[in-house]
């Protein structure tokens, strides 16, 4: 009997006696129907280096007006050019997440509490007007640059962007909690995000404040910090929740609002405390028919794929769950690449599909698991799964397979052989895997150098 397996998520047993999902690392699925089923998983892409900037990333935007790449590298605001030149520029202080819109004129960041303008002409400044307070988020629209500082709203003088009127303040006043950030939507209004809360703004050219608040768009949710939202055709994807629930993902839409988090990622985030998300960063990338939304935590990297409605795990290196390398994404026009920051030192890459290393030739590790599969006393005659061989030049194509029958501990592992180069006609197969008493699953794993694709897992048993 031939039964098919899916290789999207697996099962464990957790010590809090509960089930658990096993997530797939650094491997992702595409939907598509090919052989039999619905998709198939594939090697996340690689990183090469394309510039060296100042220092660990925090902040990466492609200015259109400029036709400049500019980017927050360590303590320094630099300029890539698509040559993979880096320039610096000016000085940023702090080591926080930065935020960076632009205007018809001028670069902005906004990081540490602090406000700078660049253009070519007057070059890199700091705002230093003394009604400017501390912002930490900031948007452009309308001519303004739309900006908070944690407790008001504000923004710029329409004639003068370093200038800031004091009578040009307001508050979000739906719910009494902290305005933690804002964002620009497709239909040119403001949000802005509290804690608890989502209040839409628009520019009515009123008198001193500017802007005037759409009351019938407010919504009950926020964000657990400044930088944890991204948004992808239209829709938000945020780390944050209600007032009185956990902290979760969720996909807010005008008038929605739903979770997207599974209960194992809920338990992820459970292991932090607020203080501990303060910096987290939410990004997103869509290329190849595929998004991305990418949760920077403190101590790993989470990836959700709505097409699939699936979560992964990413990681650099091949022990532990270290946090993903790669940060900032930002889609280089000139280049038709996504070119990236990086979290432990001054790497400016680019997202290489070519490739599974980041930057050397060190293997990187990418893990698979399948659900548990009651069996009942029969025999594993064999194991095959629809693979794309003969393309791994690197001579290290091979998995390593092991089965538990308990969801805690792991058996001997199988080597298996991916497939040789030029060897397109090669089967990823293994047979007599032995008998079952009750049920079983499976664990794929390798620590490689060549990408790999894993398509339909079938079993024969009886």
């Amino acid at each position: 009997m031939d039964t098919p397996i899916s290789l999207i998520r697996g099962d464990s047993h957790g010590l809090e006696t509960d089930y658990r999902d096993l997530l797939p690392v650094n491997i992702y699925p595409v939907i598509k129907q090919i052989l039999g089923a619905s998709g198939y998983m594939t090697a996340y892409p690689g990183l090469s280096e394309f510039a060296t900037g100042e220092g660990v990333d925090r902040a990466g935007i492609y200015n259109d007006r400029h036709g400049d790449h500019y980017r927050v590298s360590g303590g320094k605001l630099v300029s890539v050019s698509a040559l993979g030149v880096s320039s610096v520029l000016g000085s940023v202080s702090g080591s926080d997440q930065a935020a960076m819109p632009y205007s018809f004129n001028t670069q902005c960041v906004i990081a540490d509490g602090n406000m700078f303008l660049y253009d070519s002409t007057d070059g890199f400044r700091k705002v230093t007007d003394s009604d400017l307070g501390s912002p930490i988020d900031g948007v452009w629209i309308d001519g303004y640059y739309f900006l908070t500082d944690g407790e008001y709203i504000f923004h710029t003088d329409i004639d003068d962007e370093s200038s800031i009127d004091p009578l040009k303040f307001a508050t979000a006043e739906f719910m009494p909690d902290k305005s933690l950030g804002v964002s620009k939507t497709q239909d040119n209004k403001v949000i802005v995000w509290g804690r608890y809360s989502m209040e839409y703004f628009i520019d009515a050219a009123t008198a001193d404040f500017a802007f005037q608040r759409v009351a019938t768009r407010a919504q009950k949710i926020g964000i657990v910090a400044t930088h944890a939202k991204t948004e992808v055709a239209g829709t938000f994807f945020i780390v944050g929740g209600r007032k009185n629930e956990s902290v979760s993902v969720h996909a807010v839409a005008t008038g929605s609002a739903s979770k997207i988090a599974t209960r194992e990622i809920d338990k992820i985030l459970e292991r932090y405390s607020e203080p501990d998300l303060a910096n987290i960063r939410v990004e997103s990338r869509s290329e190849q028919d595929c998004v991305f939304v990418i949760i920077h935590l403190p101590y790993e990297t989470l990836c959700y794929l709505p097409g699939a409605g699936a979560w992964i795990i990413l990681k650099s290196g091949i022990y532990g769950t270290e946090k993903h390398r790669a940060i900032n994404g930002i889609f280089d026009p000139r280049l038709g690449a996504w070119l990236c920051g990086d979290t432990s030192d001054g790497t400016i890459g680019v997202i290489d599909h070519s490739r599974f290393t980041q930057y050397d030739d060190d293997p990187q590790e990418w893990l698979l698991y399948t659900p548990l599969v009651k069996l009942d006393g029969q025999s594993i005659d064999k194991l095959e799964i629809e693979t794309i061989p003969g393309f791994n030049d690197e001579g290290d194509a091979s998995v390593r397979l092991s089965m538990t029958y308990n969801g805690v501990s792991w058996g001997r592992e199988i080597k298996i052989e991916y497939g040789e180069p030029l060897g397109y006609g090669s089967r990823f197969l293994t047979r007599r895997l032995g008998y079952v008493a009750d049920w079983l699953g499976i664990k794929l794993r390798g620590a490689t150098r060549s990408k790999m694709t894993f398509g339909l897992l079938k079993i024969t048993h009886g």
